[in-house]
């Protein structure tokens, strides 16, 4: 499930972890993301992930090259939800492109909560 290539020095393996942590990372940096969660939470939103867990709240799915990123996130109440999920998808694609060389196909951003922020 890496992406290899091979170079004159030797291969370069990206693997879907190193995928998730750019894509998670990408992801908190954009406006109106509280956070994330980890994947599959159904009962509420119980624990915001910390930097370091970020990955937990992404979903890698890699056949070859073609890459589809699924996002489990917590928007600020008062954004308009179909604009900031559509700034995350370019903003994932884009340093996921620009890091790794690779363009995902699909990425789907999951809105599992909202939060006012005091």
């Amino acid at each position: 499930m890496n992406d290899s290539l091979r170079t004159d020095y030797g291969s370069i393996e990206v693997t879907p972890e190193t995928l998730a942590s750019i894509a998670g990372a990408a992801a908190v940096r954009c406006f109106g993301i509280v956070g994330m969660v980890a994947r599959g939470l159904r009962q509420g939103v119980s624990e915001i992930l910390g930097e370091d867990a970020l990955r937990r709240g992404v979903e890698i799915t890699q056949d070859g090259s073609d890459i589809k990123i699924d996002l489990w996130v917590v928007m600020c109440y008062g954004v308009n939800i179909a604009q900031v999920a559509q700034n995350v998808m370019e903003t994932v694609s884009y340093e996921i492109e620009n890091m790794t060389g690779l363009r995902p196909i699909e990425i789907n951003v999951n809105v599992v909560g909202v939060r006012v922020l005091k």
